[in-house]
């Protein structure tokens, strides 16, 4: 079970969360929206309800449902379902999504991912697309500190970027992503990106692995210098190795933001306003319904 909770744990926004979306890929509101909340019995599979069927959820932003709900102190271990059922218009169909979570109890220690599936997926990526995967495998030799030993390379195992640090880029890059025009500030957080436009996360990556390199570049220009002492000479510099893993990613991520721009279908013209008589512009004055004729220009 990917989701777990505890006993007597109250969940909100960030839990238990449905993204809704129109034909054009844009967040809407439903027209009306409810959520259940089932336990699946263990030995049957079969699906008991709890509480009401036609729970409402609380709507946060455009889109955007999350369920709000305490899970009781005597709730049973085990496996749990919501049930989502939601209608676009009066008219539409209605249609439903189901997701999966856990119940423990509150005296098990559990240690959660902080991360969501959509973000722990990107990290996983990140790391294979950096080869900083398998740190037992992929080893690597670095150079000394500057004060140590000067004479032979330390053997080092470890990651050379951290989670943590990788979601924080991954972060920067969606803010850098969402300012190219056309603009697309309304996808808030990464997990509405891999919602709504999943063929976007690979601009994600390239856009993470560009602010990743320039990370080592600063990092290393702190670490470089040159060393001679009884014939024996050491010269770090490796700034500049990532300064060019850092453009060559930037490549890739202009070729992006450049795919990006095209998704804009037309525009032609100038936009003019709707409204009367009387309103002039730099480009001179318009009349009527905001049609413009040689004679207007008088």
């Amino acid at each position: 079970m990917a989701v777990v909770f505890t006993q007597g744990q109250t969940l909100a926004r960030g839990d238990l969360d449905i993204y809704l979306s129109n034909a054009d890929g844009n967040p809407t509101n439903a027209f009306s929206i409810s959520y259940a909340v089932y336990y699946v019995d263990p030995t049957t599979t079969a699906e008991v309800l709890i509480g009401s069927a036609t729970r409402t959820p609380v709507n946060p932003t455009v889109g955007e449902y999350y369920a709000s709900l305490q899970v009781p102190s005597s709730a049973a271990p085990g496996d749990y379902r919501i049930r989502w059922r939601f209608r676009e218009t009066a008219t539409s169909a209605e249609e439903g999504a189901v997701q999966e979570f856990g119940v423990v109890s509150s005296a098990v220690e559990t240690e959660a991912n902080p991360y969501s599936d959509c973000l722990t997926d990107l990290i996983r990526k990140m790391r294979f697309l950096t080869r900083d995967n398998n740190p037992d495998r992929n080893y690597r030799f670095m150079p000394p500190e500057g004060e140590g030993t000067v004479g032979c390379y330390n053997q080092v195992f470890g990651y050379i970027w951290t989670d943590e640090e990788f979601a924080e880029y991954l972060e920067i890059a969606l803010w850098k992503w969402n300012m190219h025009p056309p603009s697309t500030e309304e996808i808030k957080n990464i997990e509405m990106l891999c919602q709504q436009k999943p063929s976007w996360k690979a601009a994600l990556l390239w856009g993470a692995l560009v602010n990743a390199a320039q990370a080592l570049v600063y990092n290393w220009i702190a670490n470089e210098f040159d060393y001679s002492i009884g014939g024996i000479s050491l010269s770090i510099e490796k700034s500049g190795k990532y300064e060019g893993m850092k453009q060559n990613a930037e490549d890739q991520w202009d070729k992006l933001t450049e795919a990006k721009s095209r998704t804009v279908h037309y525009m032609r013209g100038l936009a003019q306003p709707r409204f009367g008589r009387g309103v002039r512009s730099a480009f001179g004055p318009y009349v009527g319904r905001g049609v413009l004729s040689p004679r207007s220009f008088v």
